[in-house]
Formats: C-alpha cells, sequence, structure tokens
C-alpha cells in the first residue's frame, strides 16, 4: 500500500510536493503534482515515468495529505 514518507512546499505551479513510498523498499522523492490543461492530474519524480493509473494513484495520496496538514 502507497503512503506519504514526507510532505513538502510546492514550487512554482506545483499543487502538492511529496515524498512516497509505492512499496516496501521502493521510495520516489519529490513527487510534484501538478494539473494539466485538461483538468487531470499529472505526477513528476526525477527518473521516473508514471502511467494514468499509477499518477491517479499518487495524486489522489498526496493531495488528500497535503489537504488534511493545510486544514490542520
Amino acid at each position: 500500500m502507497m503512503r506519504i514518507v514526507a510532505t513538502h512546499a510546492r514550487l512554482g505551479a506545483d499543487l502538492a510536493r511529496a515524498d512516497v513510498e509505492v512499496l516496501p523498499g521502493l521510495a520516489l522523492f519529490g513527487v510534484r503534482i501538478l494539473r494539466a490543461n485538461d483538468g487531470d492530474y499529472r505526477a513528476f519524480a526525477q527518473g521516473a515515468s508514471f502511467n494514468r493509473d499509477m499518477v491517479k494513484s499518487i495524486a489522489t495520496l498526496i493531495m488528500g495529505e497535503c489537504q488534511r496538514v493545510n486544514a490542520s
């Protein structure tokens, strides 16, 4: 199950930015979530690429955590 390791301050056009443990032993650092012109999320991490289903999963996780943290 994916989980947030840490959240970070947004940069530029980012909606959110976080480190994500995708699987035990596999983490992506500095994953950036942006909104594309078509309204879909885009996820970027240096040296990584994601298919649409993975972007949706990662974006949902990160956006939910950032909203929870910002509401606190």
